[in-house]
């Protein structure tokens, strides 16, 4: 990713969790106004974690091979104690799927965004972060794939290659002893008919 697909993610999440919240104040004309503020708040936190996690992707692309294992280890020091942080386990999903990371292992980020999917605890913004992650997983393992199967038709057309070439090179050789058979017996056949 980009900076400028990240900006255009941060963009699109800010305006989902726009219209989620106008929603959620239109549908709740009777419910008290502090209710309303509690719930604008939470959702201003969760968002306020997508922002945080899309500014750790761009400063974890960044990090020199050492300093993304230390985080990775870190974070994963961090679930050790809590298992359930979601925020923490994003983060881990991430560090394993970006193309970026140097401990990537696109197959655990999958299984791990499909855990956090499942749970169904994330808000709209995190939902569509970690759904958006997921895809991305989804499609580089079959782009992993699809590059594993170019891979192995080329190998086997360059294994025919070599066979044909190997078949060529024996009827060369053959076309070239027969051209020096019938030289040498041209050569024999004029040598006595020159003699008087």
């Amino acid at each position: 990713m980009t900076k400028r697909n990240i900006y255009v993610l941060l963009i699109c999440l800010s305006l989902l969790n726009a219209c989620a919240n106008k929603h959620m104040l239109n549908s709740k004309n009777g419910v008290k106004q502090d209710e309303t503020i509690n719930t604008t708040q939470q959702d201003k936190m969760q968002q306020d974690n997508v922002i945080v996690l899309i500014k750790f992707y761009d400063s974890y692309t960044t990090l020199t091979l050492d300093d993304q294992k230390k985080t990775y280890t870190d974070t994963n020091e961090a679930l050790i104690g809590n298992k359930s942080d979601t925020f923490q386990r994003i983060k881990l999903a991430m560090m394993l799927s970006l193309p970026s990371s140097r401990v990537r292992d696109i197959n655990k980020a999958q299984i791990l965004l499909q855990n956090i999917l499942q749970e169904n605890n994330l808000n709209s913004t995190e939902y569509a972060l970690v759904n958006l992650l997921y895809e991305y997983t989804l499609d580089s393992t079959k782009q992993m794939q699809k590059n594993r199967d170019e891979a192995k038709k080329l190998e086997t057309a360059q294994t025919k290659y070599d066979n044909l070439q190997q078949k060529y090179d024996a009827l060369e050789q053959k076309l070239n002893d027969l051209k020096n058979i019938e030289k040498t017996m041209n050569e024999r056949d004029v040598k006595p008919a020159n003699k008087p």
